[in-house]
């Protein structure tokens, strides 16, 4: 993994892992024993763990693209039902309550009278 960052000196990795030197030059001699922290922390900066990043956004992004199309379709699919009842439901009576004798709500604004500043 240390290749992948460029080979960083131990003062390097020392500062960005706040520990000393000698730390992280005993980690470097002897892997094995170095904390999986450390080296779950120097995977996420590698080439390999900034992919599995990539990879995961770009599938999270599939997924919800997935869901929201999907809710498209229901979405028109339920209006066309409802378009379907209203019309089906539309007999033409006398006092039947319709969509065409409702006024349009005014788009015009109202100017309120200006206060003069003091």
């Amino acid at each position: 993994m240390l290749e992948d960052l460029g080979n960083p000196s131990p003062r390097a990795l020392a500062k960005a892992l706040d520990v000393t030197p000698r730390t992280v030059s005993r980690w470097i001699a002897d892997p094995e024993n170095t904390p999986r922290p450390v080296m779950l922390s120097l995977f996420w900066l590698t080439r390999w763990g900034q992919s599995q990043v990539d990879c995961e956004a770009v599938n999270t992004a599939r997924m919800y693209r997935g869901f929201t199309e999907s809710l498209r379709t229901e979405n028109a699919r339920l209006k066309n039902e409802l378009a379907r009842l209203v019309s089906a439901g539309d007999f033409g009576c006398a006092n039947d309550p319709t969509l065409i004798n409702l006024r349009p709500v005014s788009a015009e604004v109202v100017k309120l009278p200006h206060r003069a500043r003091a």
